[in-house]
């Protein structure tokens, strides 16, 4: 049974991975099984000053790069966005860092490396970097870090009547990490969700309804369509990936309107596309 209802609409989206470098070529991928997948270097997000950029880690260039590709098709100011950040892993290349470099007798970590090391890093650059003082939140969730992060942007798009950017991105693990994680590739998807009756420019390149339903039941992971062995390899190892299906439902190559995220035991949400 259904305890909570909300509907938005998504007005524009941005992807980043080793394969793709644009919505438009991830959309390519997943409409088209004969879709040829580039192979992609890590994001230069322009919007991050160019010394700032320098010193910024991978995973906050592929969450602010497709943040501003998401408000740029959508036609949307980044000023005006509310933001919810979510990353399954954080960066564990900076974090294995410090915990080799705590283990020594110096104990002298960089500066730079400590600051951009916190979980809502990527959110502080895109903040910073676009002058935005609206409210931006950090989620982490591990692998339930998808349904958990679309939860609380619908709820906030709905109760505050706004639009939210949501940014879902995760680097590869560190070395130490790969044994448990396997060999992951990098992802980053933004989509920008705002009340249904809120209308916006004419720059607004997507708008499709999705609706999201929080029901008292378990389910299993939802299983991507596609057959792109980049993609596939990526909603295997990347939880930030895990957002692939509902894309598939969004652009109407699953063959099915809605799909379902487990949350907890007892606890998943449905998401319907109309």
């Amino acid at each position: 049974m259904s305890a909570h209802y909300f509907s938005c609409k998504v007005i524009g989206c941005g992807a980043w991975s080793d394969s793709f470098d644009s919505w438009p070529a991830l959309v390519e991928l997943l409409k088209n099984k004969d879709a040829v997948a580039n192979e992609i270097k890590g994001p230069k997000p322009e919007v991050i000053p160019a010394n700032e950029r320098r010193r910024a880690p991978l995973p906050v260039r592929l969450a602010v790069e497709t943040s501003w590709q998401a408000t740029q098709r959508a036609g949307v100011d980044p000023k005006e966005l509310c933001c919810v950040f979510v990353s399954g892993f954080g960066d564990t290349q900076l974090t294995d860092y410090m915990c080799k470099v705590l283990a020594t007798d110096s104990k002298e970590l960089s500066p730079t490396k400590f600051h951009n090391s916190v979980h809502n890093a990527a959110a502080g650059y895109w903040t910073i970097s676009t002058g935005c003082e609206k409210a931006a939140n950090s989620v982490a969730g591990f692998q339930d870090s998808v349904p958990l992060a679309l939860m609380e942007a619908a709820i906030q798009c709905h109760e505050e009547q706004v639009p939210i950017l949501i940014t879902f991105f995760d680097a590869p693990v560190s070395a130490v990490l790969t044994d448990i994680m396997g060999e992951g590739s990098s992802f980053s998807f933004s989509m920008i969700i705002a009340p249904e009756q809120l209308s916006f420019s004419e720059k607004t390149s997507e708008e499709n309804i999705l609706r999201l339903n929080v029901v008292s039941e378990s389910c299993d992971w939802p299983v991507l369509q596609s057959e792109q062995p980049a993609l596939q390899r990526c909603y295997s190892n990347n939880p930030s990936a895990r957002i692939l299906p509902l894309l598939e439902v969004l652009l109407g190559v699953s063959g099915t309107k809605e799909l379902q995220y487990p949350i907890s035991e007892q606890l998943s949400i449905l998401l319907s596309a109309g």
